[in-house]
């Protein structure tokens, strides 16, 4: 892999430290004149998915629509980009899986990818070390990833 890259991704789920993310990465994109791009995973656990077999698919794909909603403002709102495009991307999956998955993808499509992620998400458990999904990214992603604190 080249150390230049060619899109920076962010991956984000409404929480402070992506917020962080999002700031840090579009200071690099207006910096470097690279376009930078919002990742939201939807996640599906097992154990979520069970909790929704109750709604309708309709009902599901609401709240998919919303949870992503509420997590790309809030990513905006971090960055004040009301005059620059940011990209967008909404997936649906376990977060660290999907990121992975995307991230290789790019770099298969000659994107070179550049990852800013925060340090941890909304999971309190997360807090205690370097986030999980985090560490599984910068663990098994074929890209360069920069950690925001």
């Amino acid at each position: 892999m080249s150390a230049e890259f060619k899109i920076i991704i962010v991956p984000i789920d409404g929480s402070e430290s992506s917020q962080r993310a999002a700031r840090f990465g579009d200071s690099l994109a207006q910096a470097t004149g690279r376009k930078m791009r919002f990742l939201y995973i939807f996640p599906a656990t097992p154990s979520e998915i069970v909790g929704m077999s109750q709604l309708s698919r309709e009902d599901i794909e609401r709240s998919k629509e919303e949870s992503a909603r509420r997590a790309l403002d809030k990513a905006h709102q971090a960055i004040g980009d009301a005059q620059r495009k940011t990209e967008e991307q909404v997936l649906f999956g376990d977060p660290a899986e999907e990121i992975i998955r995307y991230i290789d993808y790019l770099g298969e499509q000659s994107e070179q990818p550049l990852v800013v992620m925060g340090r941890r998400g909304l999971s309190r458990i997360e807090s205690l070390l370097l986030g999980s999904v985090s560490e599984k990214v910068i663990r098994y992603v074929n890209a360069a990833v920069t950690i925001v604190q």
